[in-house]
């Protein structure tokens, strides 16, 4: 009976010092996640199989990434400012749940992440600049100038034209420029008095060589862009040829609606809240690496 005693003594003198370091452990686990807790911060959200998740990274990442297609938008917008017909690019965020069975109750919430959801145009009017160059035009309000490139029909607010070897009118690029037949528009030699009126009827002294096709679109937004300032339109998007309020301004060129201040201002803010989120990722990397090395020594 003694020897019972004794061994249950020692059984229980034995067991009290893990019965103390689990409660230490338990108490700091519970105190990280508190602290964590309070601060808005996830530590951790099971997804799938309940494979663990670094959430604060990986939305810091989602983010990051979105702010790096921002900054290429921008610095695009910015290459373009003295690009003529040029429309300025803008992107569009959305945050999106992650929501999964496993991400309830105590410590484990749902999370937000950055998706990077398109870009736009902004079709606003740049400034009419005249020139003086003869083929150089420009078209107001929502009237596209129509061309034919190597994949097929596009339009483009880009006025900016000339002739080629052959007398036919051209972008700078050698593109087709079409007329309402969809027929290029060709010029005599020797041809000087050369008049292209508001409607884009184009007229020598030798009488009218023929009409520009002029197009305006039920929808810009439904424009594709394929290129600086080249649109593609889509199937379900009405087409006008020859609109009644047509106006196009021989000798001149509408300029890249891009303000640069406003695009500068833009580019210090991005690069600035990258280099934040980059620091909280650089923290976030220092704190589990410490917490790691805090438990290995507790261990």
């Amino acid at each position: 009976m003694q020897n019972f005693l004794q061994s249950k003594e020692m059984r229980q003198v034995n067991f009290q010092p893990l019965v103390q370091r689990g409660f230490f452990y338990a108490f700091l686990i519970f105190g990280t996640i508190v602290a964590y807790t309070k601060a808005d911060v996830t530590l951790s959200v099971f997804i799938g199989e309940n494979k663990l998740m670094d959430n604060t990274k990986y939305i810091a990442l989602s983010r990051q990434m979105a702010l790096w297609k921002q900054m290429d938008i921008v610095s695009n917008n910015m290459a373009n400012m003295n690009t003529s017909g040029y429309k300025q690019d803008d992107a569009v965020f959305s945050s999106y749940l992650v929501q999964t069975p496993e991400a309830t109750g105590f410590g484990r919430v749902p999370v937000y992440f950055t998706q990077d959801y398109g870009q736009y145009q902004d079709f606003r009017e740049g400034a009419i600049v005249n020139t003086g160059n003869t083929f150089d035009l420009a078209s107001r309000g929502d009237v596209f100038f129509a061309i034919e490139t190597n994949q097929g029909e596009m339009y483009t607010k880009k006025g900016s034209f000339t002739l080629d070897a052959n007398g036919q009118l051209v972008t700078m690029e050698g593109q087709t420029v079409l007329s309402e037949n969809n027929e290029p528009l060709f010029f005599a030699p020797g041809e000087k008095d050369i008049s292209i009126a508001s409607n884009g009827d184009v007229t020598t002294e030798n009488g009218t060589i023929g009409r520009l096709k002029l197009v305006k679109f039920a929808d810009n937004r439904k424009l594709m862009k394929v290129a600086d300032t080249m649109f593609r339109n889509t199937a379900d998007n009405a087409m006008t040829v020859g609109p009644e309020d047509a106006q196009v301004v021989q000798g001149a060129l509408e300029q890249s609606n891009v303000n640069s201040i406003t695009e500068m201002t833009k580019m210090i803010k991005l690069q600035r809240s990258y280099e934040i989120v980059q620091s909280m990722i650089d923290e976030e990397h220092e704190r589990l690496s410490n917490t790691i090395t805090a438990y290995s020594q507790l261990a």
